[in-house]
């Protein structure tokens, strides 16, 4: 059976998540490391919550759901179930992270180098396990 293009253009994405991460991870670029799982555990966040709003076959308000900011969508998924408290933690600890990263002030200093590989890697790794384990990445 042949995937149809949009399937296959969709699968790619999907297969490319993690690798990305990963190497953003291994060259220890923490900027794209923590602002892309970020937004991959929002992405994916996102699809659960409309999926499972969708089979209990309820009105939701969709633009709702797609302004809903990354520390409520982990909220939710807590409350579901889909993750644990400790998974939320993580979650939370990225959104801190890429909120660090994007809204950078001057007065703010950095982890670099073997800091920063001890303080990102850890986080990065726990990520790439909730988006793989949890949330449905391939």
């Amino acid at each position: 059976m042949k995937m149809s293009p949009v399937l296959a253009k969709r699968a790619s994405f999907h297969s490319e998540v993690i690798p990305i991460i990963e190497k953003a991870r291994d060259e220890s670029d923490w900027f794209m490391a923590i602002v892309f799982s970020a937004i991959q555990l929002e992405r994916y966040g996102y699809f659960i919550l409309k999926k499972h709003l969708e089979s209990m076959e309820v009105q939701y308000e969709q633009k709702v759901l797609e302004f809903l900011p990354l520390s409520s969508i982990a909220l939710f998924l807590v409350a579901l179930g889909k993750i644990t408290s400790p998974e939320y933690q993580t979650i939370i600890a990225v959104n801190h992270a890429r909120n660090d990263f994007m809204h950078r002030r001057d007065v703010k200093q950095f982890a670099h180098g073997e800091q920063a590989k001890n303080q990102y890697t850890p986080l990065v790794n726990r990520t790439i396990k909730i988006l793989t384990k949890k949330l449905g990445t391939w």
